[in-house]
C-alpha cells in the first residue's frame, strides 16, 4: 500500500513511460466489472510515487498528457475517458454539490472508476468529504490516485476534511493507495464485491457513480444497497439496442421491460433505465426519483441520477406502460389495471388493437424541478453557465471559455421546462405529425366499396 500525503510531488519513471506508451498500462482493459489483461501486471507491480522526478521529464508529460476538465488537471494514460461524457460529469458534480450544500457532507463512492476523472471533479467541483475510487482494471491505482491527488491539492479549505472511513473497513479492503489524510482512496476490486461490502459493514455512502457498460445492469442492486437514505445513484447505460426495440428480451433480463421499437427510443432508453432501478428498489423497500435524466448520442450513452428514498409500500403511480397507436402516432400511458383494456380513439372497438405497447418503464418526470432549479443556480454561480468566470471561483473551471457553457445553460433551461409533471411521456417530430394527417385524411374520407 502506497500512502500519498496530499498532493504527489511526482510521478516514478516507470510511470511516466507507461504514459509514452499506453499499451503497457491496462491493455485490452475494460471498465466494468468483467475481466481485465493482466499483460502488463509485471510492469505494474513496481510502479510507485516518487518524490524525485526530473524537472524536463515532468514538463513533457504534462505538455502531452495532461488533460483539463472544468479547471481540473488529470491524466489519462491507457485507461477508458470519453471528452465527449464531459456534460455527464458537469451535471453529477452540480447535483453532488447541490446535496454537499444541503446536507453538509458528501461521502462518494465511484465503482467503476476508469481514469478517476469523475472521483477528481467529485474531490475538487463538490468538495466531497471523502472519495472511494474503485476499478477492477489491474494497474490503474496510480494512475487514479495520481489524478484524485492532483484534485485534492486543487481545495485550498483544510477545514472541509470529513472522518476518514471505519478502520475494520479500510483494513479489510487494504486500499492499494490512499490520501494520508483520509480525504480519498483507491481500491482495484470487483464493483459488486465493494458495494455489498459497503451494505454489510453499514459503510453507506451519499452519493454512489456506476458508469458500467451496455445494459449491465448487475451493479444497481448492490448500489442501492449502499447508498444511503436521501442519497444519490448516478445510473448508465450505453445499450442503444435494447432502448431502439432491436433486443427486447435483452432489456427485459436487464431492466424487467420488454421494448418495442418507437420513435421516441432515445427518451425510451432513459425510461427503460429509471424503471429498471425502480424495480430494484422495490425489492428493498426503497423509492427512487429522477433528480435528473440526460441522453448523450456519442454512445449512445443513458444517465440518470436518483433520489434513494426508504418505502415500504411499491409505488406504481409513475411506473406503468407506455403505448404508441400506429395509425394516428398518439401517445398514451396504460396503468397496469387497464391491461388488455386498451385501444387508440382513432381504432374501432371492432377493429384489432393498433397499439405498440412497452414497459413496464418510468412513465413519470424525467427531472426534479426544485433539483433542476438548485443545479442552475450552482452553475451561475461558478460561472459555468456565463463568459465572465466568478471571482474566486477559478479552480471550477477551465479557460478558455468554450460554446460548453452556452450548452450547458441551456440544457438546464430544457431540463427545467421538462420538469413540468403535466407534460406528457413521448414527443413526435413535425414530419410525423404531417405523415399521420395525410394517414387520418385518407382513411376518414376513404370512399367505401
Amino acid at each position: 500500500m502506497t500512502t500519498l500525503p496530499g498532493l504527489m510531488a511526482g510521478v516514478s519513471v516507470s510511470f511516466l513511460q507507461m504514459l509514452h506508451n499506453p499499451g503497457t498500462l491496462g491493455r485490452n482493459c475494460r471498465v466494468t466489472h468483467i475481466s481485465c489483461s493482466k499483460q502488463a501486471a509485471s510492469d505494474v507491480q513496481d510502479i510507485g510515487i516518487s518524490q524525485e522526478q526530473p524537472e524536463d521529464s515532468k514538463h513533457v508529460v504534462e505538455a502531452q498528457t495532461m488533460r483539463n476538465e472544468r479547471g481540473v488537471k488529470f491524466l489519462v494514460g491507457s485507461s477508458f475517458y470519453r471528452e465527449e461524457s464531459a456534460v455527464g460529469r458537469d451535471l453529477a458534480c452540480l447535483a453532488g454539490a447541490v446535496y454537499k450544500k444541503e446536507k453538509g457532507r458528501l461521502h462518494v463512492l465511484d465503482a467503476l472508476s476508469g481514469s478517476g476523472i469523475r472521483a477528481a471533479r467529485y474531490l475538487a467541483h463538490c468538495e466531497a468529504d471523502f472519495v472511494w475510487a474503485n476499478d477492477a482494471c489491474d494497474g490503474l491505482d496510480t494512475l487514479i490516485a495520481h489524478n484524485l491527488s492532483l484534485a485534492s491539492a486543487s481545495v485550498a479549505s483544510k477545514s472541509d476534511v470529513a472522518e476518514p472511513p471505519s478502520q475494520e473497513l479500510e483494513s479489510f479492503f487494504s486500499p492499494n493507495v490512499k490520501d494520508e489524510s483520509g480525504r480519498w482512496q483507491v481500491t482495484i476490486q470487483d464493483a459488486n464485491k465493494v458495494l455489498l461490502d459497503c451494505y454489510m459493514r453499514k459503510n453507506y455512502f451519499d452519493l454512489i457513480d456506476v458508469d458500467s457498460f451496455g445494459s449491465d445492469s448487475v451493479f444497481l442492486g448492490s448500489a442501492l444497497s449502499a447508498v444511503s437514505y436521501g442519497g444519490l445513484l448516478y445510473a448508465t447505460s450505453t445499450d442503444g439496442f435494447s432502448s431502439g426495440g432491436h433486443r427486447p428480451y435483452n432489456a427485459l433480463a436487464s431492466y424487467g421491460a420488454y421494448i418495442r421499437p418507437m420513435v421516441y427510443s432515445n427518451e425510451i432508453g432513459l425510461r427503460m433505465l429509471i424503471g429498471g432501478v425502480v424495480r430494484e428498489a422495490a425489492l428493498r423497500n426503497m423509492h427512487v426519483y429522477p433528480v435528473f435524466s440526460h441522453y448523450s448520442f456519442h454512445g449512445p450513452v443513458f444517465r440518470v441520477m436518483l433520489r434513494v428514498l426508504p418505502s415500504r409500500v411499491f409505488q406504481t403511480k409513475d411506473y406503468n406502460f407506455i403505448a404508441v397507436c400506429n395509425n394516428c402516432g398518439e401517445t398514451q400511458v396504460i396503468k397496469w389495471s387497464a391491461l388488455g383494456h386498451s385501444s387508440c380513439s382513432c381504432s374501432s372497438s371492432s377493429t384489432v388493437s393498433s397499439l405498440t405497447v412497452n414497459g413496464p418503464l418510468w412513465t413519470g418526470p424525467l427531472h426534479n424541478i426544485d433539483d433542476v432549479k438548485k443545479m442552475t443556480e450552482m452553475a451561475k454561480s461558478w460561472g459555468w453557465t456565463e463568459g465572465d468566470r466568478e471571482p474566486g471561483e477559478d479552480r471550477r473551471r477551465s479557460p478558455p471559455v468554450s460554446t460548453k457553457d452556452r450548452n450547458l445553460k441551456k440544457l438546464l433551461d430544457i431540463m427545467l421546462e421538462e420538469s413540468n409533471p403535466d407534460l406528457q411521456v413521448g414527443y413526435i417530430e413535425l414530419d410525423e405529425v404531417l405523415n399521420f394527417l395525410i394517414y387520418s385524411a385518407y382513411h376518414n374520407h376513404k370512399p367505401k366499396s
